[in-house]
């Protein structure tokens, strides 16, 4: 008898491709694809910062309303300056109207945080320094991408805001 298998090319003995080889394989693939999944799975459940609406649907009854709001906003023709300035940071932010005058006498509510995730954000209230320029401290602000929600109301006033703005602020290195 020959040393030949049946398969020309493939001898008798022990060596070659068998079946607890391929049974081998295929568990380490899928048990790895697993593994990278369950991990993943738990970096995505662990790191989500809570970005939900809790009341969505009353929200978005209200839509309308908060279309009207905006037109209005923009008939009134205000317009903001929001940067990030100094060392220690500070917020500074310039209102002024369509004839470019300042808008003092003014309460500006400013919540900052990261776009990505709630865990930073921080509301603070601004100061006016100087006719319609107000600043606040940014306590924990480092490096990168921030986003300014402004809210100006009159100064006694606790009603509804008379301007709201969203802007995104860079903190560089």
């Amino acid at each position: 008898m020959s040393d030949r298998g049946i398969v020309p090319g493939m001898t008798k003995g022990r060596g070659g491709l068998r079946g607890g080889h391929v049974l081998a394989i295929f568990l380490g693939f899928f048990i790895t694809v697993v593994a990278v999944d369950g991990l993943m799975i738990y970096q995505a459940v662990s790191t989500f910062g809570g970005l939900e609406t809790q009341d969505a649907y009353r929200k978005g009854l209200a839509y309308n309303q908060r279309i009207a709001q905006d037109a209005e906003q923009s008939l009134a023709g205000w317009r903001d300056e929001v940067k990030v300035v100094g060392s220690p940071h500070r917020l500074h932010v310039a209102l002024r109207d369509q004839s470019a005058a300042a808008i003092a006498g003014k309460r500006l509510i400013a919540t900052v945080g990261r776009p990505a995730t709630d865990r930073f954000d921080m509301t603070l209230e601004l100061a006016e320094i100087s006719p319609g320029i107000y600043e606040a401290p940014l306590p924990a602000a480092s490096e990168g991408s921030w986003i300014v929600d402004l809210s100006a109301y009159d100064a006694n006033a606790s009603g509804s805001p008379l301007y709201q703005a969203r802007r995104r602020a860079w903190i560089g290195p």
